[in-house]
């Protein structure tokens, strides 16, 4: 998946460092962008989504096999991005309603590293958004078109979304913790066995 050069994932590491968030324009290319459409249309017809107590009205699902496996191929390019390297702990995914909220949160230890990935806008409507308050610094606006994703420290980072004004804005979450760091091996997968094991509930919230 890597098509850029060493200095550009230095430049990447070092703006995460510092402000502790990233956005990356067309993080995902054309065709899975265009497979994951199609993937959350069978899961829709098959109705597995469920729904969480953060956002009730929204469709969610976590840890569903296809799309941790999403999570284990992006994994590789969101370490080089960071500037070391990861390890999986859960996929989550959002299909929010018309007048849903996403309160101002920080999250669990196994989103020590976090990225949301704007799957797909409304037609006609304005891109994705979501706000960022890094610590000690202002709150910033990160506004993503299909296929951008921001990346963040999510343990670290407060961050919420307006309530939307239509239906439909899907958003595919992906979570890791540093190799190297205080949280491995213990939060690796999550608490399950592997990727895409028994299904999380509806309260790990993305």
């Amino acid at each position: 998946m890597s098509g850029h050069s060493r200095a550009y994932y230095d430049r990447m590491a070092r703006k995460f460092r510092k402000n502790r968030y990233l956005f990356v324009k067309r993080l995902l290319p054309a065709s899975m962008l265009e497979y994951l459409k199609i993937y959350y249309a069978v899961l829709l017809d098959n109705e597995l989504f469920v729904r969480d107590t953060q956002c009730p009205s929204s469709l969610s699902l976590g840890g569903d096999p296809g799309l941790d496996a999403v999570l284990e191929w992006i994994r590789p390019e969101i370490g080089r991005l960071v500037g070391f390297e990861l390890a999986p702990t859960y996929s989550y995914t959002r299909r929010y309603a018309k007048g849903e909220l996403l309160k101002r949160h920080k999250d669990r230890e196994s989103c020590e590293v976090s990225v949301t990935v704007s799957i797909k806008v409304p037609k006609r409507a304005a891109p994705s958004v979501v706000y960022l308050r890094p610590p000690n610094a202002r709150a910033t606006k990160v506004a993503m078109r299909e296929g951008d994703g921001c990346i963040y420290a999510g343990a670290e980072i407060e961050h919420w979304r307006d309530r939307f004004r239509v239906d439909g804005y899907i958003q595919l979450f992906f979570h890791f913790i540093s190799k190297s760091g205080r949280y491995y091996p213990d939060y690796l997968f999550d608490g399950r066995k592997f990727l895409g094991g028994t299904r999380l509930t509806a309260e790990k919230k993305a």
